[in-house]
C-alpha cells in the first residue's frame, strides 16, 4: 500500500515540475526578445540563440529579468 502511495506522489511531483517548467518557459517567451530560443528539456528550461552567452554577460537587464523569474 505504501508503494502505491509513493508511486502516486512521485507521478504528482513530476507532473507539477513539468507544469512549472512549461509556465516558466511561457513567461520567458513573453519577456525575452524573439531571437532567444526557449526550449523545455528534462532538466528545465534551455535558453540559446546567436550571441546569447555574450549578451547575458553584457546585459544587466537580462540577468535581472532571469533572476527575478527564478526565485
Amino acid at each position: 500500500m505504501f508503494e502505491k502511495l509513493e508511486t502516486r506522489a512521485g507521478r504528482a511531483a513530476e507532473a507539477h515540475a513539468d507544469a512549472r517548467t512549461q509556465q516558466l518557459a511561457e513567461e520567458l517567451r513573453a519577456l525575452l526578445p524573439p531571437d532567444v530560443r526557449i526550449e523545455t528539456i528534462e532538466e528545465g528550461v534551455l535558453l540559446s540563440g546567436p550571441g546569447f552567452g555574450r549578451r547575458f554577460v553584457l546585459d544587466a537587464s537580462l540577468r535581472w529579468t532571469l533572476a527575478g523569474l527564478l526565485k
